[in-house]
C-alpha cells in the first residue's frame, strides 16, 4: 500500500480528486442551487395597426432555478417577457407569455399565470360640429353679430368606447365689455351627452378653432339674409331649400335707412342642371351708404330627387289561393292604380310593371267581394286603387263531356 502511494501519478490523481471534492463543497456552500421568482410585466409586440390597448397588462411571476449567483444576476430586462399580438383582434382575450431569452445556466421553472388578458379596441373617428358658447355681453351701445368659426367641424379620434361618449364639441368665448371685433383661437373641448368632459384618450383635429365675432357700435341692425338662386336643376330634381351661412348679418348705416330694411338678399347662385347640392360665396346686395360686417355669405342650394305621381290603367287582376277544380271569374278584370315615387323610377313605369291580385284562400263557391292588393317595384309606393274591391264568382269546374258519358254508363 505504501509503495502504491509513493507513485507520482497516483499522488497527482488523488490530489486532483481531493481538490475537485473541495471545490464542489465550496461551491455548494458559497453558491448553492436555488430558486427565484421575478415579477415582470410582459411587453406587447406586433400590436395590429388600428388597434389600441385599453387598460394595463398585469405582471406575471417567472420562477427560475440555478446557482444563486446566476439567479441574482438575472432580472426582468434579461428575460424579455413579451406577448405576441400579431394575430390579435378587437376585444378582450388571453394571450400566452413568452420569454425572449433565459441565461444558459438558469432553468425556467414556471410562468404564472402562463397567459395574460389583453383588451384591444379599434381606433375610430367621428366628426362633430363645433358649438360656440358665449359668456358675458358687449359694452353698452355695442352689439355682437353672428360668429364665424373655422373650421365648423372637428374630427375626434380614439378608442371606440371613448369616441362613442363624445357628444358635443364646444369652444367658449367671453364677450364681456367688448367694443371691437373679436378674433381669437380657442381650444376645443369634448363633452358627453350629460355635458361632462370626456375622459382622456381622444385626439382632436384640429385642437383649436378660430373664432371671429363681429362687435359693432349702434346704430346697427341684425337682419336675415335671403339667398337667391337662378336656373333650374337637372331633370328629375328639385330645390328643397336654399341656405345662407351666416343666416343673419349686422348692417350699419343711417338710422332712417336701417328702419326700412327688413332683410338683405344675395346675388343669385346658378343651379342650372344641378343634380346635387351646389354652394358658392355670394356677395350681399346692400343699398348705398349701408354696410355689412361681411361682404359675402355662403349660399347652398339643397338639391333632391323630385317625386311624381302617376295613374296607370288596365292593371290586370290575378287570383291567388284558388283550390283545385275551382274556377274564378273576376269583375272587373283590371283596375286603375295610382302610385308615386322618384321621377327616375316613375317616368319609365308601365302597367306591366305592376302586379294586382286578390286572394280567395278559404272561400267557397259563390259570389264574394274581395280587396285588391298590389305588388310594387322597389321605390314605388301605392297611392290608390280603383276600384279597391272587386266581385269574384267561384264555382266548381265542369268535367269534360267524355267524363260525363263514362259516368252515366257506370250507373245501374
Amino acid at each position: 500500500m505504501d509503495k502504491w502511494l509513493q507513485k507520482d501519478a497516483v499522488v497527482r490523481a488523488m490530489a486532483l480528486l481531493l481538490a475537485f471534492i473541495m471545490w464542489l463543497f465550496v461551491v455548494n456552500e458559497q453558491n448553492p442551487q436555488d430558486t427565484r421568482t421575478l415579477l415582470v410585466t410582459p411587453e406587447l409586440r406586433n400590436v395590429p395597426t388600428g388597434l389600441v390597448l385599453m387598460g394595463d397588462v398585469k405582471p406575471v411571476a417567472v420562477k427560475l432555478k440555478g446557482r444563486r449567483s446566476e439567479l441574482y444576476a438575472t432580472g426582468g430586462p434579461e428575460l424579455g417577457a413579451y406577448v405576441d399580438l400579431a394575430a390579435a383582434t378587437e376585444g378582450e382575450q388571453s394571450y400566452p407569455v413568452h420569454l425572449a431569452s433565459v441565461p444558459p445556466d438558469v432553468e425556467l421553472v414556471q410562468i404564472a399565470p402562463p397567459q395574460v388578458t389583453v383588451k384591444l379596441e379599434s381606433i375610430v373617428q367621428q366628426q362633430l360640429p363645433v358649438e360656440l358658447v358665449l359668456r358675458g355681453t358687449p359694452a353698452a351701445g355695442y352689439a355682437a353679430g353672428p360668429p364665424v368659426l373655422s373650421p365648423v367641424q372637428v374630427l375626434v379620434e380614439g378608442p371606440r368606447s371613448r369616441v362613442r361618449l363624445a357628444s358635443r364639441a364646444i369652444v367658449r368665448l367671453d364677450t364681456e365689455g367688448a367694443k371691437d371685433n373679436i378674433r381669437v383661437s380657442v381650444p376645443v373641448q369634448i363633452l358627453d351627452s350629460k355635458g361632462a368632459p370626456v375622459p382622456e384618450g381622444l385626439r382632436i383635429k384640429p385642437e383649436v378653432v378660430d373664432v371671429s365675432l363681429p362687435v359693432a357700435r349702434l346704430p346697427a341692425k341684425m337682419v336675415p339674409v335671403k339667398p337667391q338662386v337662378s336656373g333650374e336643376p337637372g331633370e328629375g330634381y328639385k330645390v328643397s331649400q336654399v341656405l345662407a351661412e351666416p343666416a343673419t348679418i349686422i348692417i350699419s348705416g343711417p338710422a332712417a335707412m336701417l328702419a326700412e330694411i327688413t332683410s338683405v338678399s344675395t346675388l343669385p347662385l346658378d343651379i342650372s342642371g344641378a343634380t346635387m347640392n351646389r354652394s358658392g360665396d355670394m356677395r350681399v346686395v346692400l343699398p348705398q351708404d349701408v354696410r355689412a360686417e361681411v361682404e359675402r355669405v355662403r349660399v347652398t342650394a339643397v338639391i333632391e330627387p323630385r317625386t311624381m305621381q302617376r295613374t296607370l290603367e288596365g292593371v290586370e287582376i290575378k287570383v291567388r289561393g284558388l283550390a283545385e277544380k275551382m274556377a274564378a271569374t273576376v269583375e272587373p278584370k283590371s283596375v286603375r292604380v295610382t302610385v308615386a315615387g322618384l321621377f327616375q323610377t316613375m317616368a319609365p313605369l308601365t302597367a306591366a310593371d305592376l302586379s294586382a291580385y286578390v286572394s280567395v284562400d278559404g272561400l267557397g263557391p259563390g259570389e264574394h267581394e274581395v280587396t285588391v292588393h298590389l305588388n310594387l317595384p322597389d321605390g314605388v309606393r301605392q297611392v290608390g286603387i280603383e276600384p279597391a274591391k272587386v266581385k269574384i264568382i267561384l264555382k266548381a269546374e265542369e268535367p269534360p263531356p267524355e267524363e260525363k258519358k263514362t259516368g252515366e254508363k257506370d250507373k245501374p
